[in-house]
């Protein structure tokens, strides 16, 4: 009797011990682009801060395009989602790829930091303004990655041209064009500052990213292809190759998004732990020396932030007053 007494409390004290660690436990999920593109990278190292400052486990999900990435948080697959504000806002309004579809469940985790893309040419190339890719060869299509359309147009639209006015060269995703324009395929191609994909381009042919017009006029025909789009100067760093001098690329903002049924614990305690470890992140990747606490919050036309997530950022004394 006093052993079976002794082996029903043993598992008695299991069954408690199972129970108090479902909530660390459950794997969570982070949908992003595959690897080579520098939002794999910077997802990773969420995954690893969330992992082992946030008694958490997360596992990086990875597709080819945006829609996918955020579908995942809209169907449950992912709980969260990195991609960018302005896909988040077509996405959630059900405008453009998306239309009559809106991914109404998606929500703001956290506004990680302003992200920058630009157009690398060859080195050597004749090419020095947007303007002079006219008649040049360029990837078009994108029918993985539908991003690659208004990125592209937004950023030719500074020199007073469209995909229209080039050479198209059909393309499916991001890394098939790199690989495209690492081949001799295109005169130029579109990408993020930074990636490990630009890395491997200009190891192997050298690279120099174009330099956009800032001017009003300028700015103006890229905001008319989508409005969270602006400019900023980037400075030569040595993590930044192509990046020659003061250059004026495109910048949007990074956000994490999750979905209106993920529970305001997890997103709370996901946002917090990211709050507290900026250091850990940039360890991850150099890009995170631009991520700032405060800048968390910044709201984004059209799509709100989850209830977790504001009340972090209401305890932290960092939530918008408007």
């Amino acid at each position: 009797m006093k052993h079976l007494l002794n082996l029903r409390a043993a598992a008695c004290l299991v069954l408690l011990a199972a129970g108090s660690g479902t909530a660390t436990a459950q794997p969570i999920a982070i949908a992003t682009l595959p690897p080579g593109a520098i939002n794999n990278v910077q997802a990773q190292a969420i995954a690893k801060v969330v992992q082992e400052k946030g008694d958490m486990q997360m596992r990086v999900l990875t597709f080819n395009g945006p829609a996918a990435i955020m579908g995942a948080s809209q169907n449950g697959q992912a709980e969260f989602s990195y991609t960018s504000n302005d896909e988040a806002g077509v996405a959630f309004r059900g405008k453009d790829e998306h239309q009559g579809k809106p991914m109404a469940k998606l929500r703001v985790a956290l506004t990680v930091f302003p992200f920058s893309v630009g157009i690398m040419v060859r080195k050597d190339s004749n090419i020095r303004t947007v303007a002079d890719l006219k008649g040049k060869r360029m990837a078009t299509g994108w029918q993985g990655f539908l991003q690659g359309i208004p990125l592209s147009n937004a950023m030719l639209a500074t020199g007073g041209i469209s995909l229209a006015d080039v050479d198209g060269v059909p393309t499916t995703n991001l890394l098939r064009a790199a690989d495209d324009f690492k081949a001799g395929k295109t005169d130029a191609d579109i990408f993020a500052v930074g990636a490990p994909k630009v890395a491997e381009i200009d190891s192997a042919i050298g690279i120099r990213f174009l330099s956009l017009d800032s001017s009003p006029a300028a700015l103006a025909r890229m905001q008319a292809v989508r409005p969270e789009y602006h400019t900023a100067v980037t400075q030569p760093a040595p993590n930044l190759p192509g990046i020659v001098g003061p250059t004026t690329l495109m910048e949007y903002y990074i956000v994490v998004l999750t979905s209106a049924d993920v529970k305001e614990e997890t997103v709370y305690k996901v946002v917090k732990t990211l709050a507290a470890n900026r250091d850990e992140l940039v360890k991850g990747h150099p890009s995170f020396n631009a991520f700032n606490a405060k800048g968390m919050a910044v709201k984004h036309p059209g799509i709100d932030y989850h209830p977790g997530a504001i009340k972090y950022y209401r305890e932290a004394g960092i939530w918008p007053a408007n």
